[in-house]
């Protein structure tokens, strides 16, 4: 088993896409032409949504966050009682605790004791996707494959970046996982597939290889997979883009809005493999375009957060985003993994925590 990257990466990764995910919010819904009219030739490079300075993160990192808690709760699980097959389960429960934070309630699911929901500031809607909303409604439970939607929509995607912090020792297994939790809520292989690419990709990563290593390694997963050939190809002419043209919201568009799972994948590949070595002129590329400004920041932020780790962030980026240590909590938890006391079962603050 190969080492995992330190603590301050992980925290990177879950600090950046937080921040790409607040710095792209304002401008999620519009052109660049009224992007660059606003706040000038760069566009946005600093936090704008609020007269203080600060930013706020959306539903992408709010599902990050339920996300990582079903990834650790899966590992608590396999710890202590050897059982792996639940994570479907598990994850679904725990996005069922995000639609509670925002405003539904589901009477026939037993809620997990998250602490997640005790955040009260988690309790808001920050523009929740409806493919996601409406998936988590209608099911009453959840096995794979029953999604009644052929969505492909980027909010399967842009939350995965926790699976492979997790599973960072075996890319399959992560890109596996990765497709389960998307499927949760859309049901199109170019939705789930995108985000089985992305969790390997992170997974790659998290073992220290080159960015250009673990595409290679991640695209050889994506071709083993029916009905691939979409993700495949907007990944080749990402990866194509990135050796020969500078990231522009014009050379952006060329790969879509980034509104589906494929695109916006793509939009986040080109951005990091650039600017692999700076966090800041990558972060600043992915969101500013005529697109999905928060999910391709997002994801682009956990990857150049991941590669270049905590130490890269601007401070100021970091310092004013509003609930910022939870991201940290959880990403230092997730760095844990599973936390014991010597007998195999968990310590008790971690049963706590993510006990099943």
């Amino acid at each position: 088993m190969e080492d995992k990257l330190p603590l301050e990466n992980y925290i990177g990764c879950l600090l950046g896409g937080a921040i790409g995910d607040a710095l792209g919010a304002p401008i999620e819904f519009d052109a660049w032409n009224e992007i660059k009219s606003k706040y000038g030739e760069q566009g946005i490079t600093n936090y704008t949504e609020f007269n203080d300075g600060h930013g706020e993160f959306t539903d992408d990192t709010q599902m990050t966050l339920f996300t990582a808690e079903a990834m650790i709760r899966t590992l608590f699980r396999a710890n202590t009682r050897g059982i792996w097959g639940a994570i479907a389960t598990i994850c679904f429960h725990s996005y069922c605790n995000w639609l509670k934070t925002q405003g539904y309630d589901k009477p026939n699911i037993k809620f997990q004791d998250s602490w997640l929901l005790k955040i009260r500031d988690l309790n808001k809607r920050r523009a929740p996707g409806n493919t996601c909303l409406s998936a988590l409604l209608e099911a009453e439970d959840y096995k794979p494959g029953t999604i009644p939607n052929n969505s492909k929509g980027c909010g399967g995607v842009m939350r995965v970046a926790p699976v492979g912090l997790i599973f960072y020792n075996d890319p399959e297994f992560a890109f596996e996982n990765g497709v389960i939790a998307a499927q949760i809520t859309h049901g199109h292989p170019s939705g789930y597939l995108s985000a089985g690419f992305f969790a390997a990709l992170v997974a790659a990563l998290n073992s220290g290889v080159s960015i250009e290593k673990a595409v290679k390694e991640c695209m050889a997963i994506l071709k083993t997979q029916k009905n691939s050939e979409e993700c495949l190809s907007a990944l080749n002419k990402a990866i194509e883009l990135s050796e020969t043209k500078e990231p522009s919201a014009e050379n952006i568009e060329t790969l879509g809005g980034g509104w589906v799972g494929e695109e916006a994948i793509a939009i986040s590949l080109y951005c990091s493999l650039y600017y692999k070595d700076n966090f800041e002129k990558g972060l600043i590329s992915s969101i500013n375009h005529s697109g999905d400004s928060d999910s391709t920041g997002s994801i682009t932020g956990n990857i150049l957060g991941l590669i270049n780790g905590k130490t890269a962030i601007p401070k100021v980026w970091a310092e004013n985003l509003y609930l910022k240590d939870v991201v940290i909590r959880m990403a230092e938890d997730l760095y844990i993994g599973f936390e014991d006391d010597g007998t195999g079962m968990g310590s008790e603050r971690w049963f706590e925590r993510y006990g099943t």
